[in-house]
């Protein structure tokens, strides 16, 4: 990474991920790319790198952070890692099949994981504060649509809607920094582990593809377009929920 701007992304093996590495390579970042999925190991080459790391392990995102610390100055984060569980659809409806252990686990998923992304990452970007180029540097965290809607999972929507809520607890202490901090919440993005997880509920997508304003249910690269844009251009915002759904309905 050296002396090109880096970026860090959690969830980088995934379908949002994916397209989010590489919207910031095309725009010139260096980006180090974190998962539990092995595949992300396939991201090297052209000023990238992929690192599996188990990211509800606070011992271990902060050692990798750590290493990575003298690789170049530290510009942006984004959390995008988490996802519901496989058991999660099939229970949303009625709390009692919820057990409070996947309850648990989707919390550590979605909202915990982003936390220690986070404060390891802080770390990193400490080192060059206060910038001495005047560069911009912000968080980006990835909620979604169901924390904001009635249509979402019980679990999965509590923990996304509890990155709102540490979003924007942090703006002024990570303001004082130098240091911005947003939520993007997609819509239903329709990816292979979507796919997978729904594949009971035939015609879903169809369905929800409907209710859109658009006409369409958004991409990976919508999502990734938004995180660069926060990143990059949008310089004066922050602690902003920007809702990415084509406008979605019920």
């Amino acid at each position: 990474m050296n002396d090109v701007p880096a970026v860090i992304v959690t969830g980088a093996a995934g379908a949002l991920g994916a397209a989010t590495v590489s919207a910031f390579r095309a725009a010139g970042f260096a980006v180090a790319g974190l998962d539990r999925d092995p595949v992300v190991t396939h991201l090297a080459g052209d000023g990238c790198r992929g690192i599996r790391v188990e990211l509800t392990d606070a011992g271990e995102v902060e050692e990798v952070l750590d290493e990575l610390r003298g690789s170049g100055r530290l510009h942006h984060l984004v959390g995008i890692a988490g996802g519901a569980l496989p058991e999660e659809p099939l229970t949303q409806h009625d709390p009692v099949l919820l057990s409070p252990e996947v309850f648990q686990r989707s919390l550590e998923a979605n909202l915990t994981s982003q936390y220690i992304a986070l404060r390891a990452a802080l770390g990193w970007f400490r080192d060059a504060d206060p910038a001495p180029d005047g560069a911009d540097r912000s968080i980006t965290l990835i909620s979604s649509w169901n924390a904001l809607t009635s249509q979402g999972m019980p679990a999965y929507s509590a923990a996304k809607a509890g990155l709102i809520g540490m979003m924007h607890a942090l703006v002024r202490p990570l303001g004082a920094e130098g240091i911005r901090v947003n939520v993007v919440a997609p819509g239903t993005i329709r990816t292979p582990r979507t796919e997978r997880i729904w594949e009971h509920d035939e015609g879903r997508f169809e369905r929800l593809a409907a209710t859109t304003a658009t006409g369409r249910l958004g991409v990976p690269e919508d999502v990734a377009r938004t995180c660069l844009a926060l990143a990059t251009q949008l310089t004066h915002v922050t602690g902003q929920v920007l809702v990415v759904d084509g406008g979605q309905g019920g």
